[in-house]
């Protein structure tokens, strides 16, 4: 396994992180979860420390199955969540990223995480009107009282960015990167190799469709949360895969590779991807 630190901090990272979406299965129609439980596991074991969730995967689901299997060896690890979503009984789900709803939100994610701090504490999504100054201040707070070790920031454009960094250190952005959705090569990874900000690349392989796993015969269940991925709603999709060199698993993942992403983020339920992203990435000098 590869390791290197995220952004300005002390966490040594695996360059392959684990992606814990489908581990709450909600949105995830195909997830074998005892399979995909058994891929986390198994991930762990084979060298990956980078774990990234968040409160709204599965509700709640995903962090309570990752408290209960790093629990005896948390301190190996590095867990990253996520806050500022949130869902009423009926599973609907609204922004919410007031200082209340943080300080509430944060006490949830460590009882289910079955911990006492999380590593890296992130803004999930931002949205209009929301005060980046109060959000990032509170984080701050939680820093200071050691119940968050490096604050990051997902799903910003530069300006909004710039922005949080004029006001305090962000550890790290992580954002939607693949060789198909790569807007942020021009502007965001540029800053952040200048200042040092760690970044995460999610959905690296366009939520499959740059695994080799699916063709223009793949039709979406309603279940399925790729329904909004304007990607497979694309006719000319499979064109442009076609023009990728083959594989095209292991020219996607060299592609971050050499685009200065600090951690590549793959949802891995099945143990048969897992060995082939880590043997991709250890043959890959960086």
């Amino acid at each position: 396994m590869i390791y290197n630190f995220l952004g300005n901090s002390d966490m040594n990272v695996s360059k392959l992180g684990y992606g814990s979406w489908a581990l709450g299965k909600t949105g995830w129609k195909n997830v074998n979860q005892d399979e995909a439980i058994k891929t986390f596991e198994k991930s762990i074991e084979l060298g990956i420390n980078f774990i990234d969730t968040a409160p709204i995967y599965g509700f709640g689901k995903s962090e309570m199955i990752i408290g209960d299997i790093t629990k005896s060896i948390r301190k190996n690890l590095y867990i990253a969540s996520k806050t500022g979503l949130e869902w009423s009984d009926t599973g609907r789900v609204i922004h919410n990223l007031s200082r209340d709803f943080i300080l509430s939100d944060i006490e949830k994610s460590l009882k289910r995480l079955k911990t006492d701090y999380i590593d890296l504490y992130q803004i999930h999504w931002p949205y209009e009107g929301f005060n980046l100054k109060e959000v990032l201040n509170t984080l701050n707070e939680l820093k200071k009282n050691k119940i968050i070790k490096y604050i990051g920031v997902s799903n910003f454009k530069i300006n909004l960015l710039k922005n949080a960094y004029d006001i305090i250190p962000i550890c790290s952005i992580q954002n939607q990167f693949n060789i198909l959705q790569n807007n942020d090569i021009n502007d965001i990874i540029p800053f952040c190799t200048n200042k040092n900000i760690g970044f995460i690349a999610y959905s690296p392989l366009a939520q499959g469709l740059l695994s080799g796993c699916f063709d223009k015969n793949y039709t979406l269940s309603k279940n399925d949360i790729r329904r909004f991925n304007p990607l497979f709603h694309n006719k000319n999709i499979y064109n442009e895969i076609n023009k990728i060199e083959k594989p095209i698993l292991q020219t996607s993942i060299n592609y971050l590779l050499n685009n200065n992403v600090s951690v590549i983020l793959i949802s891995m339920t099945k143990e048969k991807h897992l060995i082939e992203n880590i043997n991709i990435l250890n043959k890959k000098k960086v």
